[in-house]
């Protein structure tokens, strides 16, 4: 018969295992959402570096040991070289530690509620089995992706009680899809929700060079032709690419009056009726003026490249602090045109019809104005040349690696498949979007999220560019 001391001394050992147990369970929770923090880029860096720098500082000038000196508690102080290394690095970590906790913590709620939200959903199948916890990793900074087992029910069934898997979970839920091969729900979500619509308004009047991108779940996101001189727009048909081109040219063509546009359609010019017949803008819809215009921005670039050179710029920011009356002009483009020097924004829309091989041009002519786009992709931005590429199909045929690899900002609709999502931004995202017209990703270098991008009806468009540029005709009409 076993002794009380023996059995009280064995329940405390199992208590001190049971707690030790669980302490290196959260911490692993926590080391786990640190990792896909940083791989997702979902960790908020600004919080855990502060503290970092400031846990640091504390370490060198002593002020942590005079703090466990006030709390009477500087035998625990670290005495060894050892332990001091693991104190610090520990303390230095308590930012990113914390955050960590949080998530996990967060995640540790959600399991428990999971299980009511589905009994009070009806998601039970007809074994009485429910849908299981598989995974709640970060998309990016403010996207998860909750992933559970289909219990042998179909999507239908989940998503006729996305509300109220959003309203039982706190969460807003952007989008539920399957895969079938493993059998497995994946639910899209975030704790801030995104617009469902964001009209343009107001944002129309933009400062110099700069337009609207959309809004994401905390703010209006804008990028500039300085800092994103090439973009490249995919997505299919109803999905807003049309009306992101109306917005982005009607900004920048209303706020920046130096600016020169040439407009591309590869369906017939229906797309830019409402630019037709405005100073500074050439709508070109006919296969063979495209590639007289492309040669002619070839020459365009090269003649640039050389006012360059002979005024010692390296790009056109540099060129247009020079006074007017000190600019140098080489012989070989002697012409009083080239002293301005506006930037010039070429949009091509439906590219794939463009640098496709068709009954309407040969294959060596489709070659030679690919080679013509890649030159403006890659040189394009030094000498104000600007490059906005729109296509449904965004995979390696319809446009060169080359000319995409130049191009910086990357806004894509939603995407069919997965190779689509995968061609254009290297990731699924596309495929994952929810089906609400204008909503998109917005990549640019590393950063990418999911934002709603503004809507600008062709009327109100149509209303502010008569304001500054009548169309030529009425002008003409108005003369006589």
């Amino acid at each position: 018969m076993t002794s009380k001391p023996t059995k009280a001394k064995n329940e405390a050992f199992d208590n001190i295992f049971n707690a030790i147990k669980n302490i290196i369970f959260i911490f692993s929770q926590a080391l786990l959402e640190i990792c896909y923090g940083i791989k997702n880029g979902a960790i908020p860096y600004g919080p855990p570096v502060i503290w970092s720098a400031l846990f640091n500082l504390a370490v060198i000038f002593k002020i942590d040991q005079k703090i466990f000196r006030l709390c009477k508690m500087d035998f625990l102080y670290p005495g060894t070289f050892i332990v001091f290394v693991i104190y610090s690095i520990t303390g230095a970590s308590l930012g990113f530690i914390a955050w960590g906790l949080i998530q996990s913590k967060r995640k540790s709620r959600m399991m428990q509620n999971l299980t009511e939200c589905f009994i009070n959903s009806g998601l039970k199948s007809a074994t009485g089995k429910l849908p299981g916890f598989i995974s709640d990793l970060p998309v990016d900074e403010f996207v998860r992706e909750l992933i559970v087992t289909n219990a042998f029910q179909p999507l239908s069934k989940f998503k006729e009680v996305q509300n109220q898997i959003g309203s039982a979970l706190k969460i807003y839920v952007d989008d539920i899809t399957e895969n079938r091969a493993s059998g497995t729900i994946h639910i899209l979500y975030s704790h801030k929700q995104i617009p469902r619509m964001f009209e343009l308004g107001e944002n129309i009047f933009q400062p110099k060079h700069q337009f609207v991108i959309g809004k994401n779940r905390i703010k209006t996101v804008f990028t500039d032709l300085v800092q994103t001189p090439h973009l490249l727009i995919g997505g299919q048909t109803g999905g807003g690419k049309s009306t992101f081109l109306r917005s982005l040219i009607a900004t920048l063509y209303k706020q920046n009056t130096n600016y020169e546009f040439i407009l591309i359609d590869m369906k017939g010019g229906l797309e830019f009726q409402l630019f037709e017949n405005r100073k500074r803008i050439t709508v070109i819809s006919n296969i063979k003026n495209v590639k007289e215009r492309l040669t002619s921005l070839d020459r365009l670039l090269e003649e640039r490249f050389l006012l360059l050179k002979e005024n010692q710029c390296k790009d056109l920011e540099a060129y247009s602090k020079i006074d007017s009356d000190k600019i140098k002009v080489p012989k070989s483009i002697a012409s009083i045109h080239h002293r301005a020097m506006n930037r010039l924004v070429v949009v091509i829309d439906e590219a794939a019809e463009l640098f496709l091989s068709s009954s309407r041009s040969t294959i060596s002519d489709t070659q030679d104005m690919v080679r013509k786009v890649i030159r403006l992709a890659a040189q394009g931005r030094a000498v104000g040349i600007h490059l906005v590429i729109a296509t449904q199909k965004p995979d390696s045929n319809a446009i060169n690696t080359q000319i995409k690899a130049n191009l910086t900002g990357i806004i894509s609709f939603p995407m069919s498949t997965l190779g689509a999502s995968m061609s254009i931004l290297g990731n699924g995202r596309a495929k994952e979007l929810p089906n609400i017209p204008g909503r998109a990703i917005w990549k640019n270098g590393l950063d990418q999220f999911e934002v709603q991008t503004p809507y600008i009806s062709p009327d109100q468009v149509k209303l502010e560019l008569d304001k500054i540029s009548p169309l030529k005709d009425e002008e003409t009409h108005e003369k006589i």
